[in-house]
């Protein structure tokens, strides 16, 4: 929580597909300090990749974060219904689609 609360500028978020025995994707999140060193910050598996799910993690990870250490900027990748969510969760913030 300390790295989160130090370095929340920019997030990095991707999900994996069918890698465990259940075949839930899983969502990780991860920051970058400003050594441009990355640091866990959540993953979680999801039952299904859509609005609602998503809503409800990045909702939990808002929850824990402070009003002055909001992400301004988050990176992933073409996942549509993630893309959706962010700008509903996180106001203000900067998409960046990763290729």
């Amino acid at each position: 929580m300390d790295l989160l609360h130090a370095f929340s500028s920019v997030l990095i978020m991707d999900c994996t597909y069918k890698i465990n025995r259940y075949r839930m994707p899983l969502l990780e999140i991860v920051g970058l300090t400003c050594t441009d060193l990355t640091f866990f910050m959540a993953f979680m598996y999801l039952h299904h990749e859509n609005d609602d799910n998503f809503v409800w993690t990045l909702g939990v990870l808002r929850s824990v974060m402070d009003d002055s250490a909001l992400p301004k900027v988050i990176v992933t990748d073409k996942e549509l219904a993630l893309m959706n969510v962010i700008s509903r969760v996180f106001l203000n913030v900067t998409h960046f689609l990763c290729r």
